[in-house]
């Protein structure tokens, strides 16, 4: 039996029904919207802001989005690699175009922070939650984990 995210978000003390999952790509400014993008040397800072401003749509992103957010990057082809799992503090900003959120990082799953690569196919959206996150992205295969000295375990 494959290994998947679910278990990894659960023995971090988090239901996988509650949390939204995200998962960034390297793009220099979005054309709805103008915002700058991430690219590959991004700070976490960078990251953590880019994460934080999301359309104000709710086919986008919920009007009550979940608490808890685990953060991917992708890393190309169908794969993603955790940047991290921040906790969302509310709605600071909606300017009927963008939302903006009070978003912090967590020490959930901190011990996998861009050592947990998983399986993330093209079909999937770069958000999913709920359910849907269960079904889809949590039951994605863990691809593999990459220790600090870079070897692939």
């Amino acid at each position: 039996m494959a290994l998947t995210l679910a278990p990894l978000i659960r023995s971090a003390g988090l239901n996988p029904a509650e949390v939204q999952v995200i998962r960034h790509a390297f793009v220099r400014e979005h054309e709805e919207s103008g915002l700058q993008g991430i690219h590959a040397d991004s700070a976490d800072e960078d990251i953590l802001a880019y994460t934080s401003q999301r359309s104000a749509k709710p086919r986008v992103l919920p009007v009550n989005p979940p608490r808890m957010w685990v953060v991917f990057i992708r890393e190309g082809g169908d794969r993603a690699r955790l940047w991290s799992v921040v906790e969302n503090r509310g709605e600071i900003s909606n300017d009927g175009t963008l939302r903006t959120f009070n978003l912090v990082v967590t020490d959930h799953l901190s011990d996998l922070r861009n050592r947990l690569v998983i399986g993330w196919k093209s079909p999937h959206t770069w958000r999913l939650n709920g359910l849907t996150t269960a079904i889809r992205v949590l039951n994605q295969w863990i691809i593999r984990r990459v220790d600090d000295d870079r070897t692939v375990t």
